[in-house]
């Protein structure tokens, strides 16, 4: 990868806290020592959350490590990741984008802060996603785009 600003929904993201295809790849790059800025929507910090209680109640994950992983991720919120707050702008995009793409709301809500995280921070930033709409949208939108799904 030659781009250093990478943001990620919620599928992308929980490949760092939970092995499944595309961890070892997300994990290659994702770490501090490897220089990049993650970029996050406020959004993902409860979807993060929702999808790891969500393992454990169905027995994929233990107890202590639904812990460990949500703490592990609440320890990286606040000294790994840049994120992108619920504006009245990023609202208003994700409106916008639901009438150009064929988007579920929260989809549209990461797209929409990725592209004003692109704004915020002057960066050209590649948008990881393991859903093949989100994807498609955000090429649509100009972003650079990559699928952890495609990195067995």
């Amino acid at each position: 990868m030659t781009l250093s600003a990478f943001f990620l929904d919620t599928s992308a993201l929980a490949k760092r806290y939970m092995s499944e295809v595309g961890s070892t790849w997300v994990r290659s790059w994702i770490l501090p020592k490897m220089g990049n800025t993650i970029i996050i929507s406020r959004l993902a910090t409860v979807e993060i959350v929702s999808l790891m209680i969500r393992k454990q109640r169905e027995g994929g994950v233990s107890p202590a490590d639904f812990r460990r992983n949500r703490n592990n991720f609440f320890l990286h919120l606040r000294n790994q990741y840049q994120v992108i707050e619920f504006q009245p702008r990023v609202l208003a995009s994700a409106r916008a984008l639901l009438v150009q793409h064929p988007l579920r709301t929260l989809d549209a809500i990461h797209l929409a802060s990725a592209l004003q995280a692109q704004k915020t921070f002057d960066v050209k930033l590649s948008f990881i996603c393991a859903d093949v709409r989100l994807l498609v949208a955000a090429a649509a939108e100009g972003l650079p785009t990559d699928d952890p799904s495609a990195y067995p």
